[in-house]
């Protein structure tokens, strides 16, 4: 490996990603259009240059697509995530009619060669022919750009729906966009030749590695010399960036809205909305859907010996273990004090009794291993069944709710730590027998 090469690549990584967030940094002072004006003339020497390097026998990168592209990417996604929407758009448009209005005047200067009296020093051919290839791959290179800053955005927009890691979303999103860059613009450059699929591969490992330099620098600002956040759009709401902002922003907003802020669970809220569709859904297609409250047995008493802290910690186990247990399709509510229900969709009752039994299993293992020990030892709870249309051709949710909650008042008359689905009577405890752990 050519360790002067790569030592000088890190250095232009370096230098970009400082130039960007110095630029950025000084924002107050300077204003952004300092950072704007020199992204748009590096993506256009990104776009043109053709230096080569060979870091080892048969890999060869182009340092200028590796580090500069990545590093107006990564531009694109700082402003997105710190700025509002304008600025964001700002920065698109700038970078895109850079790129097109230089092509635009390279493309001019190539005629002066191909006319009577032009030329450099004679070479006339040869300067025509580097001019007009360059302003060909400027051209690519302008098109691909549109799509490439629209798509960092739609990348983190719609990653940031399923990964919570910040930084696994950063360096997601730059990935997808870099790999997509690079498979366009080298077959481009390279289809149908003998080096296609090793120029691939290259650019390939040269961008993701500057992915990872990039997405690494600006968690790094982001975390500890900027506090990370989206600021407030105001401005004109047609606008693709401003939608997709507000998007985010209002599902984040709703994430919090509809779940219990202790154990992570959906909310009363939720379940009022979102349940008694599933129901209608259920007769609809005549499938079934069973329904779960659950109730901690003697929660009171653990309140009063042990303190309401170590009640939220009761509160935090039952939540977590029911998580763990319910499926994607499963909606997990915390109902209110230490009541929960779980409103199991295409589920009769015997697969919602499985359930119940597992999960009255994995609460008695997470207290018996739990290092240090619980104060309160360990907890038990007892649980209604209902489900529809086994119990009846419900039309009310209420309805349904108001069979389980009859079963769960049943088994705990019975002494909790119970399960019961049968109106007709109370089934076996599932798990030892029902009472307050010892101290």
């Amino acid at each position: 490996m050519n360790g002067l090469q790569f030592g000088l690549l890190l250095l232009e990584a370096a230098v970009m990603a400082t130039l960007v967030l110095g630029l950025f940094r000084a924002r107050s002072v300077l204003g952004l259009s300092p950072l704007y004006i020199v992204m748009g003339g590096f993506q256009y020497l990104e776009a043109t240059l053709s230096v080569q390097v060979e870091l080892w026998p048969g890999f060869v990168l182009y340092p200028a697509s590796s580090v500069m592209f990545t590093a107006n990417l990564f531009a694109v996604l700082l402003v997105y995530l710190k700025e509002d929407a304008t600025e964001a758009r700002k920065l698109v448009y700038g970078l895109v009619l850079a790129n097109a209005g230089l092509t635009l005047v390279s493309l001019l200067v190539s005629a002066h060669f191909v006319l009577p009296g032009g030329g450099v020093n004679g070479s006339a051919a040869l300067g025509a022919g580097e001019f007009i290839n360059n302003a060909k791959v400027a051209m690519v290179g302008a098109t691909l750009l549109f799509v490439d800053v629209v798509g960092i955005i739609l990348a983190y927009e719609f990653i940031s729906r399923y990964i919570s890691s910040f930084y696994v979303r950063i360096l997601s999103s730059l990935l997808v966009i870099v790999a997509f860059d690079n498979l366009f613009f080298v077959g481009f450059l390279f289809y149908g030749t003998p080096g296609f699929a090793q120029a691939l591969v290259s650019g390939m490992l040269a961008k993701a590695g500057a992915t990872v330099f990039y997405a690494t620098a600006l968690w790094t600002y982001l975390r500890f010399i900027e506090p990370r956040g989206v600021a407030a759009n105001e401005g004109d709401v047609a606008d693709v960036f401003q939608l997709l902002t507000y998007r985010q922003k209002y599902e984040l907003a709703r994430r919090r809205m509809i779940h219990d802020t202790l154990t992570g669970l959906y909310n009363r809220l939720h379940f009022d909305e979102v349940v008694p569709q599933a129901l209608a859904h259920a007769r609809r297609y005549e499938e079934p859907l069973s329904l779960m409250i659950i109730d901690g047995d003697h929660f009171k008493s653990i309140n009063d010996r042990f303190s309401h802290l170590e009640g939220d910690r009761v509160l935090t186990l039952m939540g977590a273990t029911l998580g763990a247990e319910v499926r994607a399709a499963d909606i997990a509510c915390r109902y209110g004090g230490d009541e929960f229900v779980i409103a199991l969709p295409r589920t009769h009752a015997d697969d919602a009794v499985a359930l119940a039994e597992r999960v009255q299993v994995r609460l008695r293992e997470a207290c018996a291993f739990a290092s240090p020990p619980y104060p309160w030892g360990s907890v038990t709870i007892t649980i209604g069944i209902a489900s529809h249309p086994a119990d009846g051709d419900f039309e009310r949710i209420e309805d349904l709710v108001r069979v389980a909650d009859m079963r769960l008042y049943e088994g705990k008359r019975a002494g909790g730590n119970i399960a019961v689905w049968k109106a007709e009577e109370a089934q076996t405890p599932l798990i030892g027998q029902s009472e307050v752990a010892r101290v």
